[in-house]
């Protein structure tokens, strides 16, 4: 499992919102809907 993807995760739910995470990431909003997607696939959450 990737840390960034669980950084991302953190971020995400710690701020409550895809787009404020990925300011804070320095990334683009579809990177961080990327990094969740990859995170449920390792973790086999179901979609």
């Amino acid at each position: 499992m990737d840390p960034h993807l669980l950084r991302t995760y953190v971020t995400v739910a710690r701020l409550a919102s895809f787009s404020e995470a990925a300011r804070e990431l320095g990334y683009t909003q579809s990177a961080v809907s990327q990094h969740i997607a990859a995170l449920e696939q390792d973790l086999g959450a179901a979609c």
